[in-house]
């Protein structure tokens, strides 16, 4: 009986053992997961000049640009895109959802390499029926640390080294406060700002035209 109580105690030992063992490693494999997945050398791969561009003013069919640059601090070459991101929230009305504002330039797709400076433009275009108010966001703090349950609407840069698939990137809170009636030369003003050397070619045609015309009125008077 004796013996047999000595083996039963050991092997129950044995299974504690074990038991505990395998719990050590499992919470040890786990704890490691997000050190091979995260990869934190990878976080600080891009970095960006701005992580908030809030409380732009704009007019109702207003198009507004801010420019965003990004460097690779990353030995190698980083492939990556721009993208808009929505929070919804229960209870959110139309105002905070303003990604169909936003548009990219140059294209939102990117290529960088290490010490290399790019700088993009994100182009807020409010639409002619835009109503005064806050758009995008909670507040006018939603741009400020500590305020991101405040924020609604965002511009995403992320990126990976070529051939790679752990990516890196930030969310970047977008907000405008629109202001007064519609312009009614802001078609004219946004067309313009898109189109300047067509703009610099039709001005110069029309200053041409005024000095043909001056000349051959002073070539009639005399």
């Amino acid at each position: 009986m004796n013996i047999k109580n000595v083996t039963e105690k050991s092997i129950s030992l044995r299974r504690r053992f074990s038991s505990r063992l395998s719990l050590i490693v499992l919470v040890v494999g786990l704890s490691l997961i997000p050190t091979f997945l995260i990869q934190p050398e990878a976080a600080m791969a891009t970095s960006v000049n701005r992580l908030a561009i809030c409380n732009l003013e704009i007019h109702p069919g207003e198009t507004i640009g801010t420019e965003v640059a990004l460097e690779v601090t990353d030995p190698g070459e980083r492939m990556g895109h721009w993208s808009t991101h929505y929070k919804q929230i229960d209870g959110d009305d139309a105002k905070m959802d303003i990604t169909s504002w936003i548009s990219f330039e140059p294209a939102s797709d990117y290529t960088l390499t290490e010490g290399e400076t790019k700088t993009f433009v994100v182009r807020i275009t409010a639409p002619e029926n835009a109503q005064p108010g806050l758009w995008g966001a909670l507040s006018e703090s939603a741009g400020e640390s500590g305020h991101s349950a405040e924020r609604r609407t965002y511009v995403i840069f992320k990126d990976a080294a070529t051939g790679g698939s752990v990516y890196s990137g930030l969310l970047i809170p977008v907000s405008v406060q629109v202001v007064g009636k519609a312009n009614p030369m802001a078609s004219m003003v946004s067309w313009v700002r898109a189109n300047v050397i067509v703009s610099i070619l039709i001005l110069a045609v029309i200053v041409l035209l005024a000095v043909l015309a001056r000349k051959k009125r002073l070539a009639a008077a005399s």
